[in-house]
């Protein structure tokens, strides 16, 4: 295959993962998640073992637009669905074990796609990387036909059912438990709602949060490149004083996500426990380290402390999987309207993958490794923007819980006036 190809192979996954979002997210308000999630899943299957088939690249183009377009719906909705269960001081838990799966996936993919093709290449006559594709397929369609049986209804859900693990008991106390804040069951959706959406900061200022986050998640696939990646690029140049094997700069590389996942870990609990669900006190820690961490390598002449940047590389690890924090808090910011919280999720998730898709060509170009210095300030700038984002939407999220408490003072205000508490009658008047 040409680098061309194999740079459209990679665009047309992002085409089908960009534009299948948004719609999976809004389907999800009216099929349950119980089979719409498992058969995005099989259609991923699918087409991921048909792949092996692929003769021509024209053929693994319209594959791999069908594997994204299947891919989209899964992550928005899984956290939509979290969403839908769990209070503040219980999401970000859930939901950083969720975002750092992505990185768990990677690190045990890696060494298995290794051994598949080490050991698989040739048998029955099929080449190694025919066989990941196999393998892929054949761990995936199970896993789907578990999720028809295992995945839970959405309490408020227009298909909500009890199963034989989630009572319909179960289901009401989940209900009332979202309830108790403020977290609202599901409504029809119109576009006059669609178009109130579009009128609140929500719908801007959300996204564009998770759309600047340096540190958002990759997906598999994403042919762009951040500073976490300059690591490999550095260890392999030429002009390092210390050479070493493919497999030694593995090993290396590798703590850089252990590091996400322990970090991502340690922000959901500390998150929902000793902040008591404030999400945006990590999102500042976190992304201090990012621009602590960039701006020092962008500083640092390259060959001059080799110990030094092999800390700097390691610390750019940390908040790599704090996803889940951005998407809790995003939740909870809309938590009053089901159907806006669906939207606002997938919005978010897209926007960053855009972003994510085409900046790196610029300011990520590998020519510029190992250095990178380009994209070191780049990280660097998004950070500093991204912290007054936080700071405008911790003040509005603010203003807006204070409105909300003196309408609700103002309307039980008018209850007892339309009650007459408090006041004395006409008729009290003539007795007296």
């Amino acid at each position: 295959m040409l680098q061309n190809q194999y740079t459209t192979a990679l665009t047309m996954w992002t085409v089908g993962y960009c534009i299948g979002q948004i719609p999976s997210n809004m389907i999800l308000l009216h099929v349950s998640p119980r089979y719409w999630i498992p058969a995005l899943e099989t259609v991923w299957g699918l087409c991921t073992l048909l792949t092996y088939r692929v003769t021509n690249y024209k053929q693994l183009y319209a594959l791999r637009f069908f594997v994204g377009l299947a891919e989209s719906g899964m992550y928005p909705a899984l956290h939509w669905i979290l969403g839908s269960y769990y209070k503040p001081n219980e999401l970000a838990k859930r939901a950083s074990l969720l975002g750092t799966s992505a990185g768990l996936g990677a690190l045990f993919s890696s060494i298995l796609q290794a051994a598949a093709y080490t050991n698989l290449d040739g048998i029955h006559n099929i080449a190694g990387w025919r066989w990941l594709f196999i393998i892929d397929a054949v761990i995936t369609l199970p896993v789907a036909l578990l999720g028809l049986v295992f995945l839970p209804a959405v309490p408020g859900h227009s298909q909500e059912k009890p199963s034989f693990w989630l009572s319909q008991a179960d289901l009401d106390l989940a209900k009332a438990r979202m309830e108790s804040v403020g977290r609202a069951p599901q409504k029809p959706l119109t576009w006059k709602r669609v178009l109130g959406y579009s009128k609140t900061w929500h719908f801007y200022l959300l996204p564009l949060m998770y759309k600047l986050t340096p540190l958002a998640p990759k997906m598999v696939w994403n042919n762009s490149i951040k500073y976490t990646a300059i690591m490999p690029f550095w260890l392999k140049d030429k002009g390092n004083p210390v050479q070493r094997g493919v497999a030694e700069r593995n090993h290396l590389v590798m703590p850089i996500t252990g590091i996400g996942i322990v970090t991502g870990w340690i922000a959901g609990w500390v998150s929902d426990g000793f902040l008591k669900g404030k999400r945006w006190p990590i999102m500042v820690a976190y992304n201090s380290i990012v621009l602590v961490t960039a701006i020092a390598l962008a500083a640092l002449p390259l060959w001059k402390s080799l110990s030094g940047h092999f800390a700097l590389y390691y610390l750019s690890g940390a908040g790599t999987n704090v996803a889940g924090i951005y998407f809790a808090w995003i939740n909870e910011i809309c938590g009053t309207d089901a159907e806006k919280r669906a939207l606002i999720l997938a919005m978010s998730n897209d926007a960053s993958f855009v972003l994510q898709s085409i900046v790196p060509n610029f300011v990520w170009k590998q020519t510029d490794y190992p250095k990178a210095t380009k994209g070191l300030w780049y990280t660097a700038g998004l950070s500093i923007f991204l912290m007054f984002i936080i700071a405008t939407i911790r003040y509005l999220q603010n203003r807006d819980r204070e409105l909300a408490i003196r309408a609700a003072n103002v309307e039980k205000i008018g209850a007892q006036t339309d009650n007459g508490a408090g006041y004395e009658t006409y008729d009290d008047e003539e007795k007296k």
